[in-house]
């Protein structure tokens, strides 16, 4: 029997979930070791992380990518510890040698959504900055990409600033490291829409020089522009009665 994310305690190896990837990254420690993060989700809409550690990276890796429905067996929990957190659960899975992992059929009644954060509670740092949050708003003053080393122009040294508009005129400071600076840039070029709207999931709040700032973080954090979603299309009505100037927090 399978059972529900909500419900996973570190009180036995043998839990059998059935969940969607919503994201699947790799990152490496200060300490050199790799590992492969993801952030599953179950057709009620309830999260978790799960962490794939260096020597069985290879074992799972290619075995499914973001937005595969699969089936786990035969995992452990630990708490999860750490300033950024990707959920709101309290447990991670972690993978053992044992884990088996199978691809099943999509789930029609996922019901997942993205529950973006307000830009206002940003604004006014009501928010646990210990969770990643999502955001939607229209683009606005982007600024060019630039490398922390001019002489190695890579992703790795990428970086670009820019703001996004909410549908109350606030408007938010956002920083893209890394690939996602150069994603964001070359999305960018091939848009065709006036009035292009953002979607920012897993970024990190922080607050700079006593000025609230979004940014991304490491490989996990993801932006789309005009993405196919229905959470786009109620942005661009509920904005489009909309007609004030930018408001900005001192």
């Amino acid at each position: 029997m399978d059972e529900h994310v909500d419900d996973l305690k570190p009180i036995k190896l043998c839990w059998s979930i059935q969940v969607k990837v919503l994201n699947k990254w790799r990152e490496r420690s200060e300490a050199g070791y790799r590992a492969l993060r993801m952030i599953l989700c179950d057709k009620r809409g309830s999260m978790i992380e799960a962490k794939i550690n260096s020597e069985l990276i290879t074992e799972y890796d290619s075995e499914f990518k973001d937005g595969d429905w699969i089936s786990l067996h035969h995992f452990e929990l630990d708490l999860v510890t750490g300033d950024m957190r990707t959920t709101r659960h309290a447990y991670r899975i972690n993978f053992l040698p044992s884990t088996i992992l199978n691809l099943i059929p999509d789930k029609d009644d996922l019901h997942y959504t993205l529950y973006p954060s307000s830009i206002l509670d940003v604004l006014d740092d009501k928010l646990i900055r210990t969770y990643l949050i999502n955001l939607i708003g229209y683009v606005v003053d982007i600024e060019d990409i630039k490398y922390s080393d001019p002489s190695k122009r890579s992703a790795g040294y990428a970086m670009t600033s820019f703001k996004i508009k909410d549908a109350n005129n606030y408007v938010l400071p956002c920083v893209a490291i890394g690939d996602l600076a150069e994603h964001f840039h070359d999305e960018w070029k091939r848009t065709r829409s006036s009035r292009v709207v953002c979607v920012l999931r897993w970024w990190g709040v922080y607050k700079v020089s006593g000025h609230m700032v979004i940014q991304s973080v490491g490989r996990c954090s993801r932006l789309d522009l005009d993405p196919d979603m229905p959470e786009v299309a109620d942005f661009r009505v509920k904005s489009s009665a909309s007609t004030g100037s930018s408001r900005y927090r001192a």
